[in-house]
């Protein structure tokens, strides 16, 4: 079956720079090791109406995070997707790095990164670092949904225009995930069974249940695979919810 990097020709230069940003930004941490995933979901295959349709999937946990999903898809010859998240390990008072791409013919649709908060607020040391950060004044903005309220003030959604300011969206994923990792090294382990411990456990919870209100994912992935397997697929892969510490 095909990786990312076989399969590197079919897919825009953009969501190309930002896999491979994110994963050497993942090799880089301590303790790093694959997660199982069935064979079945981690690298899925099909044909619809004779067009090529894959998403391949890698899972990966680390020091200060128990699960790290790095997602790529090619659903027909139009759409193409990236999709990212670092589940801290609820010990940490780490956030919640997200990062998504959404290619529509060849063109970036939508791209969206947060550092999101696993209790009322980012840490403190975070907020100051993220207000000192130039971050671009993009041409277009686009709208949070109402379920947004999961995302920090600091979310940047927008459609980039041009070569510009595609890199310079690049350019802002990359400082946010050295923030997340420079944030690694200072923070303390908290014990496992804290009520600091157990609320960011209980604000991850809540990230992936309004996750799953995204009418837009659902909606593509039930176009191409039908809604029984779309339900299955982000339940248990894209924003599973029963993680204990």
């Amino acid at each position: 079956m095909e990786s990312v990097f076989c399969i590197q020709s079919k897919l825009n230069p953009l969501l190309l720079e930002v896999f491979e940003l994110i994963k050497n930004r993942i090799n880089s941490l301590t303790d790093l090791e694959p997660l199982y995933i069935a064979p079945e979901l981690s690298k899925i295959y099909s044909n619809l109406n004779k067009e090529e349709l894959f998403i391949i999937n890698e899972f990966y946990q680390a020091k200060g995070f128990r699960k790290i999903h790095l997602e790529v898809a090619k659903l027909g010859k139009s759409l193409q997707i990236l999709h990212c998240v670092f589940f801290p390990d609820p010990c940490y008072e780490l956030p919640i790095f997200g990062a998504d791409l959404v290619v529509n013919s060849n063109s970036i649709s939508a791209g969206i990164v947060d550092l999101s908060p696993v209790g009322e607020n980012l840490p403190d040391s975070l907020t100051s670092q993220m207000r000192l950060l130039k971050v671009p004044k993009f041409t277009e903005p686009g709208k949070l949904p109402e379920w947004g309220f999961i995302f920090s003030p600091y979310v940047c959604f927008i459609r980039p225009v041009d070569c510009l300011e595609e890199k310079l969206f690049l350019e802002l994923i990359d400082q946010y995930l050295s923030l997340l990792l420079s944030l690694l090294v200072r923070v303390r382990r908290d014990e496992t069974n804290s009520w600091d411990t157990m609320n960011r456990l209980n604000y991850q919870k809540r990230y992936c249940l309004n996750q799953k209100r995204n009418d837009k994912t659902r909606g593509i992935l039930t176009k191409f695979f039908g809604s029984s397997w779309s339900d299955e697929y982000i339940n248990k892969i894209l924003f599973e919810c029963s993680c204990d510490v």
